[in-house]
């Protein structure tokens, strides 16, 4: 599970849903607990819609200050939720190896007095949470070592907060944090806490881990249609592709995609073509003039800032292609619904866990894969009948020869172009990242190659005979199989 603990100062500030929606691509947390919200409910239900986040609780900001929220996703179990003014605790559901716990989330007061008699009401109200409990937040000083609460400690730069004042009159401290109790650390020791350095807000963004040890994957190369508006890159395909590669036809197309995956993201690389390279990059620029001791640090830090803000609505056009959304063109301004809806289609296209045969669950993503793969060895394991004559000629022939004639017939140059050019343009990309776009805009380039290879694979066979097909693989896109014989192949007899 991964949690967000972040003062935010402010959801409406330009950069504050960016920097989420920046969280949420990269991590895909579970739970966001966010303080000084200074918004009421509405905003922060606009705020899960674009974030896909399923519940929200809210305690809302009075006269535009203070203000919290609790958001989570629909697969995290949470069962019971209470707020007070200064905290919103809910307790989560756990699995079969842990029990149930809670997560408190604190915006502790400023003031010195407030502070202390909060830290006692928390004091008091562990005894409601049981013996397993995270505490997160704006703490602003208020720990005391009396409590038996164990620090998680953190990756990362040591402080959450900073004034980013010019010179000598910087202060940095760590005034938010992660703290469990003694019980909730013996299910969790691997857990980690990285402190992520914000631009929309003095404090960093606290992202909690408590099973690190899954990473995710690195990303396949995706072909980008932005990349089709830069000079030059006509030229990289043709150079790329024309390149001499031995082998069959077929392993010389292979190839050649390869060639041009190759060259496009070393063209790529030079001609700056990626959002969110530039906006890496405006990051950096920007860290390095806060630590920099200059004498209008503060103008140069609000004018990065700015430059950062346009650089987030550059990449409407690279989430407009990943959400394939034929009714929505670039230029529509629909950036966060585009982000919306690819993590949504991730979300569904997800496969977290298989129960066994013996009705235990896989634990993490390798277990899954071995199941998966142990399921189909089997299933496609000979059982040792060589003799089927008998029971194909039981098989009713539904193909008339006329049909025949025309199904094994030779692939014309025509029917390859027709059949390639009436795909959209921004479907699912294949194994090698291409989309249908690639093939389209080179197809003066690349067509005498993938015509000679496709007819390679569909030679001419004018006696050929098109047998009654007999494997079908149902495929439910409304539910998310539990046991790997949902989605299994059936053959029929």
């Amino acid at each position: 599970m991964r949690v967000v603990v972040w003062n935010c100062q402010g959801v409406g500030s330009p950069l504050t849903v960016p920097q989420l929606r920046e969280v949420n691509h990269l991590s895909s947390p579970n739970i966001y607990f966010l303080s000084e919200t200074k918004n009421r409910k509405t905003v922060i239900d606009r705020i899960a819609r674009r974030l896909r986040l399923d519940n929200n609780v809210t305690v809302e900001a009075m006269n535009r200050t203070g203000g919290m929220a609790l958001l989570w996703t629909k697969d995290t179990q949470i069962v019971e939720v209470v707020t007070t003014a200064f905290t919103i605790e809910a307790k989560i559901e756990g699995n079969e190896s842990q029990a149930a716990w809670w997560f408190i989330g604190v915006y502790a007061s400023c003031d010195k007095w407030i502070r202390k008699e909060q830290w006692r009401v928390l004091t008091d109200r562990n005894r409601l949470w049981g013996s397993k409990y995270l505490i997160s937040g704006d703490f602003n000083d208020i720990l005391s070592n009396e409590e038996k609460l164990v620090d998680i400690g953190f990756e990362g730069h040591p402080w959450t907060w900073s004034n980013h004042w010019d010179n000598e009159g910087e202060i940095r401290q760590r005034l938010d944090r992660v703290l469990g109790s003694m019980d909730w650390f013996q299910d969790f020791e691997s857990a980690k806490c990285h402190h992520i350095e914000t631009l929309a807000s003095d404090h960093s963004l606290l992202l909690l881990g408590t099973n690190p040890g899954i990473e995710r994957k690195k990303k396949r190369f995706y072909f980008d249609k932005r990349w089709l508006q830069k000079e030059g890159i006509q030229q990289v395909v043709e150079q790329a592709w024309g390149r001499d590669e031995q082998g069959s036809k077929l392993f010389k197309v292979t190839r050649k995609i390869r060639n041009c995956k190759i060259e496009l993201l070393k063209w790529r690389n030079n001609a700056q073509t990626n959002s969110r390279s530039k906006i890496d990059g405006l990051k950096q620029d920007l860290e390095k003039t806060r630590n920099a001791g200059l004498a209008n640090k503060k103008e140069k830090c609000q004018d990065l800032k700015r430059q950062l803000a346009n650089a987030y609505k550059e990449e409407e056009a690279f989430w407009s292609q990943k959400s394939r959304i034929s009714w929505l063109r670039a230029g529509d301004k629909n950036t966060r619904y585009f982000h919306s809806f690819v993590k949504g289609r991730c979300v569904s296209n997800r496969l977290n866990r298989l129960q066994r045969d013996d009705g235990s669950w896989t634990a993490n993503e390798e277990e899954v894969v071995t199941e998966l793969s142990e399921y189909f060895k089997d299933l496609f394991t000979s059982g040792g009948k060589d003799e089927m004559t008998e029971i194909l000629e039981g098989i009713p022939h539904y193909i008339t020869q006329e049909m025949n004639d025309k199904l094994t017939k030779e692939v014309m140059e025509e029917e390859i172009h027709d059949a390639l050019f009436s795909m959209n343009p921004e479907k699912a990309p294949g194994q090698d990242g291409m989309t249908p776009l690639f093939f389209q805009k080179f197809w003066n380039t690349i067509k005498s190659d993938i015509i000679i290879a496709i007819k390679a694979f569909f030679p001419l066979r004018p006696h050929a005979q098109i047998s009654q097909p007999h494997c079908y693989i149902p495929y439910s896109q409304n539910s998310a199989p539990n046991q790997s014989e949902k989605f299994q192949a059936y053959q029929s007899m």
